[in-house]
């Protein structure tokens, strides 16, 4: 193990670990490490997603999600359970800001969707008058095993066994990366009752 040293720094495992089989992008933060799912990403937010919500524009490949993520993440904002990387301004049009606060008068009256398992209220809205951001969200959490699909041990494999997440300081996974203002869970009903998506019809 002479070719590793935890207190030498971390510059024997590559910034970016690529795992085609399922999908998986590990990045090194010198000695953190982040993880994620491009086509998981994309699939919330893409712009062909049928899902209700912010949608990307020019963000449509992994190498873009990292350019990203490379950015905007650093290993000083890598602290605590859940990091929350609000609105940052990329200086260029990245998607639609599809979140709206709506009047107490209208609270309970709109039509209510089923977005990603919570009953959110949504109001529809003419093609193309969904309002443009320059900003993004990337929302990190301590990295759970469970969901990761088997990539901590093929991270451990490609190294030879000789280094493995425990190795690092932190380890985080992406669970999602939006354009727009910053909401929180869905399960935030506080929130919710007083905000809406807006749906193109």
């Amino acid at each position: 193990m002479s070719w590793f040293k935890k207190e030498k720094g971390f510059d024997n495992v590559q910034k970016i670990n690529v795992f085609p089989k399922i999908g998986v992008v590990i990045s090194r933060f010198d000695n953190k490490l982040v993880v994620y799912s491009p086509k998981y990403l994309l699939g919330k937010h893409g712009g062909d997603s049928q899902q209700v919500s912010s949608k990307f524009f020019d963000l449509k490949t992994a190498m873009q999600l990292w350019e990203v993520i490379q950015k905007h993440v650093s290993p000083g904002k890598l602290k605590g359970k859940r990091v929350e990387l609000k609105e940052i301004n990329l200086g260029f049009v990245c998607g639609t800001d599809n979140l709206v606060k709506i009047n107490k008068e209208l609270q309970g009256l709109i039509c209510q969707e089923d977005v990603r398992g919570h009953k959110i209220n949504v109001i529809y809205t003419d093609k193309n008058k969904i309002p443009q951001t320059k900003h993004m969200n990337i929302i990190l959490m301590k990295f759970d095993p469970k969901y990761g699909m088997g990539v901590d041990e093929m991270f451990k494999e490609k190294y030879g066994g000789l280094i493995s997440f425990d190795n690092f300081e932190e380890v985080y996974g992406v669970v999602t990366m939006y354009p727009g203002s910053y909401a929180p869970p869905m399960d935030d009903y506080g929130f919710w009752k007083k905000h809406a998506l807006l749906k193109e019809r």
